[in-house]
């Protein structure tokens, strides 16, 4: 979609200008007014926090220019410069937002000294606190207790989390899980922010050098909620989705930039079609030396020797996650997962959430911690595949040369494990195993399992994922069309200088009816959508609930733009001879129409998510 051209205060001055030179008092008047609104809707972010704590590489992520760091370990080594003083930077979405980048202090620096610093409070509508590695420190919380008397909201943001979140997973292994070393860290933050009589309106968690991940999106829209007003806040990361390939990420955000939403169900209908590009991750989990890895290299008819295979010993060889090919299905993967532990405990803190597919592996005899594991997984509504491994050890230990007898251990076993699980409440299918006989026992048939069931669960995982891709894509879209409403709306105002008030609406709704395009919500797009997905056009046009998307009355339009007149003004049109029976000349607001654009863009956007989720809907 085509930009309208950023009109900063010089070029609107300089128009200012040549309509005073042509003699033309009431259009430059009128350029006046645009000038006192810039200056009048201006909003002021105030973000600071303790020096090195990552102030800056916050505010960068916030104006979309993430930092890019090839090396990390030289970067957390080097000295990050500390901000001494104060930055002032527009937003590229909303050029009426300004985010000040405040001076830092140190962890010793006197609170009363450093307020002194910042000057008056009251000149910023709200504040972001950020929080470093070390926690809060005393500094933090008078500075805090400042703000609240100033009546001034404000937000915590925790950077780093992704250093905390490395740390954790090296001291738990198995029993790591991030959700929950999150949920940890939130809640001390706001514990000891409660004790101080503190209570931030929300606490964040993100990381400067991935703003595609954890809390970052979500700190974002509630900020713009909080100063603009904008009530939105989008689940999921897209580029945390497992299931897609990068190439079908690209092809989804090049849509969201430059095309209409309704191309989104063409792709996701075609990898639902042919599932070549959906990745399946499939983890083998069990308990230490259950020979997971083993297995995996046998599934993949790699001998533990061979480049690429996964280690295996009598010892714990599996230290950290890792993914190997599985070569006969492209883009699925096997995750060889460390071993766990046998409390029911330290299951639960598994983060599971990745893996569309579960081999649960077990040796010697089933366990009661199987079962935990098998119920989490199919909570989740994932697959899940009971392996029995090492069945050599005890077939051919007990039935040497007796193949009847063989046969009858290998059922008698089989029905234990089937029987254990169902007395669980767990049904799965069993597999009995021996990883270094790779063409005997149900090896072949574990394997042609997993090739048979591959495309299907590659679309159960895609349509997991649908409500967080639709989420984002929709999001990102929205964001695209936001960034042109402020160009629109001075272009509208100066368009109001001198064209009749009915140009103006003309132009207003030429513009929501383009919006409706982009996010795929005008009649063509439905019902495209509604013959690709196979769903009935008036199902999908249900979805569709903002008053944006109707037809609306160019009087309609008005009413909503235009300034509401001064009592003086109104009393002075009802003067005999001096007033006009009663009228009142209606003059373009240009505050209203910015606000009449952007909540266009998120209303509609509201109506793109909920019509895209019903195009894709069981029912």
């Amino acid at each position: 979609m085509a930009s309208f051209p950023y009109l900063d205060e010089a070029q609107l001055r300089k128009r200012k200008a040549q309509y005073l030179a042509q003699n033309s008092v009431a259009a430059a008047s009128q350029i006046q007014e645009l000038l006192d609104f810039l200056n009048s809707f201006k909003v002021q972010v105030g973000i600071l926090g303790e020096h090195r704590a990552g102030v800056t590489m916050l505010v960068e992520a916030l104006l979309s220019k993430p930092r890019t760091v090839t090396n990390l370990y030289a970067y957390f080594r080097e000295a990050q410069q500390p901000t001494l003083s104060a930055e002032a930077h527009v937003h590229p979405t909303f050029p009426h937002l300004i985010l000040h980048n405040l001076p830092g202090f140190e962890a010793s620096e006197k609170p009363a000294a450093y307020l002194k610093k910042l000057g008056d409070l009251q000149q910023f509508s709200c504040f972001v606190m950020v929080v470093g590695t070390g926690g809060f420190r005393d500094i933090h919380l008078q500075v805090l207790k400042a703000i609240k008397q100033k009546k001034k909201a404000f937000f915590v943001v925790r950077t780093k989390i992704d250093l905390d979140l490395h740390t954790a997973a090296r001291r738990l292994q198995y029993r790591y899980n991030p959700a929950e070393q999150m949920n940890q860290i939130r809640k001390e933050l706001s514990e000891i922010l409660t004790k101080d009589g503190l209570e931030a309106k929300k606490i964040f968690l993100v990381s400067g050098l991935q703003t595609e991940r954890y809390d970052f999106a979500w700190f974002e829209d509630t900020l713009e909620g909080e100063v603009l007003n904008l009530k939105r806040h989008h689940e999921g990361n897209l580029k945390d989705f497992h299931a897609v390939s990068q190439k079908i990420v690209k092809e989804l955000f090049e849509i969201c930039k430059f095309n209409s939403l309704a191309e989104v169900p063409v792709v996701i209908q075609g990898m639902l079609a042919k599932p070549t590009q959906i990745h399946l991750n499939v983890a083998v989990i069990g308990e230490t030396g259950s020979g997971n890895s083993s297995l995996i290299n046998a599934l993949r008819r790699v001998g533990s020797e061979e480049t690429g295979a996964a280690p295996t010993g009598v010892a714990e060889t599996t230290r950290t996650v890792t993914a190997y090919p599985f070569p006969s299905v492209p883009n699925m993967f096997l995750w060889d997962l460390p071993g766990v532990g046998l409390m029911e405990g330290d299951v639960k803190r598994l983060d599971l959430s990745r893996y569309s597919a579960f081999l649960l592996v077990a040796s010697e005899r089933y366990k009661h911690i199987h079962s935990c594991l098998a119920k989490i997984i199919a909570s989740e509504g994932k697959q899940s595949f009971f392996v029995r491994n090492k069945i050599d050890v005890d077939v051919e230990a007990q039935a040497e040369n007796q193949p009847m007898l063989k046969e009858k251990l290998q059922e008698q076993i089989r029905k234990n494990c089937v029987e254990a699980l169902k007395n669980d409440g767990v049904d799965c299918p069993v597999f009995l195993v021996s990883s270094f006989m790779a063409e005997a026992y149900d090896l072949p048939l574990l394997r042609e399992e997993l090739q048979k069931q591959a495309s299907e669960l590659k679309r159960k995982a895609l349509r997991r994922a649908i409500p967080t891709v639709f989420s984002q894509l929709v999001r990102l879209k929205s964001k695209v069309l936001m960034k042109d409403v402020w160009g629109k709306t001075l272009q509208v105002g100066l368009s109001s200088v001198d064209n009749l008030n009915e140009t103006v609406v003309e132009k207003l709704l030429a513009i929501i009816a383009s919006f409706c395009i982009h996010l795929g919500l005008n009649e063509t797009s439905v019902a495209n959508t509604a013959r690709c997905t196979g769903k009935v056009a008036d199902r999908l046009q249900e979805q569709i609930q903002s008053r944006f998307a109707q037809a609306m009355e160019p009087t309609e339009v008005l009413t909503l733009i235009v300034k509401s007149p001064s009592w003086s003004n109104w009393a002075w049109s009802y003067m005999p001879y001096w007033g006009r029976g009663g009228e009142v000349e209606a003059t373009i607001s240009v505050e209203k129409v910015y606000n009449l654009l952007k909540q266009a863009v998120v209303e509609l956007s509201g109506d793109a998510e909920r019509l895209l989720l019903a195009a894709f809907s069981k029912d």
